[in-house]
């Protein structure tokens, strides 16, 4: 087991990549504090994983930072320490054009994705500096990365840099307490909001066609790229950007 006595906390765990990255960990070893917006989503997940002394369920909204702190103060209570934070939590517009964006719109990525990514952050670190010990994953995307031409996603793709450059600061200011911190960053993942395009046989074959591996991912396959970087397989990887993309940004 990889990750025997760790305690890991996942945002957005009851989401696709969430809830597979709290089966994969929880097999190896760690205890998990599931953390999302939805009570009857995260409460599926959590009796999917039916490991009531090794998982906590915590009904959250990860960008108000009193909800942030009362996770920390759960999990601390039930496993008395905090290992591992996994930022999952994530929100995506549907394609609109910029300038046709509204506030609210912008409001709502900006606060999942950017202070749902920092609150918790925040809140776990006096724990990891005083453990002297501790290991954050945020999840961007390649969109956070590059622009793509007739796929308006702009805000979005802020957002998701924006986690790029707030996981190189926390690597660097808080290397001297032993705290790593790391991001993955995916391309095309099967979802909910993915699958009506797949139910079409053309589009899936034109969309597949665009990666090298000719397939879209799957949540495992970033969960996997999770794992690794939850283990000390790379404990000295630190401030770097893991793209799960099929190859495509090698061929762009």
């Amino acid at each position: 087991m990889k990750l025997k006595g760790k305690v890991t906390i996942i945002t957005g765990a009851s989401g696709g990549i969430g809830s597979i990255t709290s089966k994969k960990l929880l097999e190896e070893g760690s205890k998990i504090v599931l953390v999302g917006r939805n009570k009857n989503k995260l409460k599926r997940t959590l009796e999917e994983l039916d490991d009531d002394n090794n998982v906590l369920s915590v009904t959250s909204d990860v960008a108000h930072e009193s909800e942030v702190l009362n996770v920390v103060e759960q999990t601390i209570s039930a496993f008395n320490k905090i290992d591992i934070l996994i930022n999952c939590a994530a929100t995506i517009n549907d394609p609109v054009p910029f300038h046709l964006m509204t506030e609210d719109q912008w409001s709502d990525l900006i606060n999942v994705n950017l202070k749902g990514t920092f609150q918790p952050i925040k809140s776990v670190l006096p724990i990891m500096m005083e453990q002297n010990s501790g290991n954050i994953i945020n999840i961007s995307s390649l969109l956070g990365m590059r622009a793509i031409p007739n796929v308006p996603f702009s805000v979005y793709g802020v957002t998701k840099s924006g986690i790029i450059m707030l996981t190189k600061n926390i690597a660097v200011e808080y290397g001297q307490y032993n705290i790593r911190c790391n991001c993955v960053a995916p391309s095309t993942i099967r979802s909910p909001l993915l699958e009506p395009y797949l139910q079409d046989e053309g589009a899936k074959k034109v969309l597949e066609s665009s990666f090298p591996l000719k397939r879209i991912g799957e949540p495992e396959d970033v969960a996997n790229a999770i794992l690794f970087l939850c283990s000390d397989e790379s404990k000295w990887i630190t401030g770097t950007v893991i793209k799960v993309d099929g190859g495509i940004s090698a061929r762009l």
